[in-house]
């Protein structure tokens, strides 16, 4: 299942407006995910509810989530969900950005993905558009909804 969503205003906006809308604060938010894991976003960006800049903190060291292109500029909801060993974590990763149409309407387009991040190697393993709404079983495999193993 693949989710876009297109918001279309009446209004003008100019390229002013969306510049600040565009803008990242420095705002720290520190997750606890255990006693020695956590997830730390570096900024926000008040207007589009997401925070950025994420890192991964493992007994107090701070890594910075190594990001493949196709993961590039996304910000999250603080949506995540840990492995039962705590050795990977998945995270939401949505895109949002204005599409200029005409000098008279703008379009917000949002875009929903989730990255699978290894905690000890701050790196994304896996990433995906659909099976977001999985789960963690015991075996510590990420399931979709429907039974299918999408990560071991």
């Amino acid at each position: 299942m693949i989710l876009i969503v297109c918001i279309t205003c009446g209004n003008v906006v100019s390229q002013k407006h969306h510049d600040v809308q565009n803008k990242k604060v420095k705002k720290d938010t520190l997750i606890a995910l255990n006693d020695t894991l956590s997830l730390y976003y570096a900024s926000y960006n008040s207007p589009m509810k997401l925070w950025y800049n994420l890192h991964i903190i493992n007994k107090k060291k701070r890594m910075k989530v190594g990001k493949g292109s196709e993961f590039k500029g996304t910000g999250s909801e603080l949506f995540f969900r840990l492995s039962p060993n705590a050795k990977y974590v998945v995270v939401d990763g949505i895109i949002k950005e204005y599409v200029h149409e005409s000098a008279k309407d703008s379009t917000l387009h949002e875009n929903y993905t989730c990255a699978i991040i290894d905690l000890k190697k701050a790196k994304i393993v896996k990433q995906m558009q659909q099976d977001c709404d999985g789960s963690w079983n015991k075996k510590n495999q990420w399931v979709s909804t429907d039974g299918k193993v999408v990560f071991k």
